[in-house]
């Protein structure tokens, strides 16, 4: 009987160590599926909520490590609640989906309907706050002024541009 009960509790011992080994095995392998790269064609991000304001980004191709989609060959355009079209282009950028928020790099160019161009090497877009941040080596040119910086904020459907750092400005004045 004694050996029996000793068989029965190495039997359940051995049996739980597989089980979880089995367990560990399958998490880990499930976790390099998820964060293996997969290489995109053209992929395009749009608008997915009634309420939210309108938007396309499309790349020449990306890169999708688990919730990052990583782009190259950026451009895009995104509707203002006034009905303006702001356009942008990026030589590269990181998009997360669960954030949605989008990291420019290089060559960083919006452009409105209005003919307002902003340029700088960096970015961030959050797509849900409607907040574009401009970082390093900051230019807005129009048509009455150009003014240089080390960052800018914008909010508000182009209506808040906040610049920082060292600032500079030029106004063009028109006889």
């Amino acid at each position: 009987m004694y050996l029996l009960n000793r068989a029965k509790y190495f039997f359940s011992v051995f049996f739980i160590l597989c089980c979880s080994h089995l367990a560990l095995f399958v998490n880990e392998t499930k976790s390099e599926e998820i964060n293996d790269p997969m290489e995109i064609a053209n992929p395009i991000l749009t608008t997915k909520g009634i309420n939210a304001n309108p938007y396309e980004i499309k790349a020449s191709n990306g890169i999708k490590k688990g919730d990052d989609l990583e782009l190259f060959e950026i451009e895009g355009k995104l509707k203002t609640k006034n009905g303006i079209w702001t356009y942008l282009n990026a030589d590269r950028g990181i998009y997360n989906q669960i954030s949605g928020v989008i990291f420019l790099f290089n060559n960083v160019l919006f452009y409105t309907e209005n003919n307002e161009k902003l340029i700088s090497d960096e970015a961030i877009v959050d797509l849900n706050k409607d907040i574009i941040t401009l970082l390093s080596n900051v230019e807005h040119i129009n048509q009455n002024n150009e003014i240089k910086a080390e960052k800018s904020v914008i909010q508000g459907d182009f209506q808040k541009i906040e610049f920082f750092g060292n600032v500079r400005t030029n106004l063009k004045i028109n006889n």
